[in-house]
């Protein structure tokens, strides 16, 4: 019979870590300049699983590469030959540790994009191969507020494995999916118990419950997202935007956006057409080949990335496309934050 709740300690979870290492290609939280970024890594010593949600970047340049090859071409006399690029190293069977529940949660609203009018099947053999192993935050960082939004934090299944510290030095480990119950009902969990659901709900419970009063950012968000359909033309935005510097940081950072260009690079004959990743704060964005751009000011920019995201996905998709991570605020120059951004223009 599948079991799908484990208990340990801190030394099982490393134990636990460990063994997955040994047996699958592993992702996890690498400290460079003191950001932790998803690198590829062989041992335990090499990353850190725990580390802080307000230094880590996003996993999803695991499944939306920064840039990425599309396609070579060699352009002759005699035509031009189209071949594919090589295998996709992000597509093998791996597992992720230490991605933040966030996260886990942006690729799911992600996916909704990627399987609508198009299915971008690079994206979903990524996802299907990938085992996410996520551990539950004891409490919100200073910009964190994905208790306001339109999700159920406590019941999330974005990750496969839920890892949740609990009272006494106990550790839960749970499977939230079916590829994360075969990951657990294997030898990964020899050095951690199962337990029964009825025994581990109050103490995943309590944990929560504390997790969750701990946010310094609240809003309510449906009441957020129905002023904001109704103000498209408010000059707020014009306020709100006065310090961008459009460098597009919060754009790359998010684990949301998705906004992409294509570009070829070609040297004589031989060329290669790469997809990298683009921000609707750019200002040649929505430049047209004629020299129009329906968004020639900053304002507009802004106003278009607030409604996108708590807006314009949810009325086309159900969900919205913000998280509530704060990467985009802790990562801004110039202190934007889209918490207040959105609030503030609402009221």
């Amino acid at each position: 019979m599948s079991v799908e709740i484990f208990v340990t300690d801190k030394a099982g979870l490393q134990k636990f870590y460990e063994a997955i290492m040994a047996n699958h290609e592993t992702y996890a939280p690498v400290e460079t300049f003191g950001k932790f970024d998803f690198k590829r890594v062989a041992r335990l010593t090499e990353c850190d699983p725990e580390s802080p949600v307000a230094k880590t970047r996003s996993i999803k340049p695991l499944f939306f590469p920064r840039t990425s090859r599309v396609m070579k071409y060699i352009a002759t006399s005699a035509g031009t030959d189209v071949s594919e690029t090589d295998e996709d190293p992000l597509a093998v069977k791996r597992v992720i540790l230490g991605a933040k529940h966030c996260d886990a949660r942006a690729l799911q609203v992600l996916d909704k994009v990627y399987n609508w009018d198009y299915i971008d099947t690079d994206y979903q053999k990524r996802r299907e191969n990938t085992v996410i192993i996520s551990t539950r935050c004891d409490k919100a960082d200073t910009h964190c507020f994905c208790t306001s939004l339109d999700y159920d934090v406590e019941n999330l299944d974005a990750m496969d494995v839920l890892i949740v510290n609990g009272a006494d030095g106990k550790i839960y480990i749970r499977a939230k999916t079916e590829k994360g119950a075969g990951l657990l009902n294997s030898e990964v969990t020899r050095h951690a118990s199962p337990v029964t659901e009825e025994s581990a709900t109050p103490e995943l419970k309590k944990q929560y419950d504390a997790f969750a009063a701990s946010f310094r950012l609240r809003m309510d968000y449906a009441e957020v997202n129905a002023k904001l359909s109704k103000i498209f033309d408010t000059p707020e935005f014009e306020n709100v935007s006065g310090n961008c510097v459009s460098c597009n940081t919060c754009a790359f950072v998010c684990p949301t956006c998705h906004c992409f260009k294509i570009s070829d690079e070609k040297v004589k004959d031989a060329g290669v057409r790469y997809k990298s990743y683009d921000s609707c704060n750019n200002g040649y964005f929505t430049l047209m080949a004629g020299g129009h751009n329906p968004r020639p000011a900053k304002y507009r920019r802004w106003r278009q990335r607030a409604m996108h995201k708590f807006v314009y996905y949810k009325e086309r998709f159900g969900e919205n496309l913000c998280v509530g991570c704060g990467k985009c605020t802790i990562s801004c120059p110039v202190n934007i934050s889209i918490f207040e951004v959105v609030n503030q223009v609402a009221q």
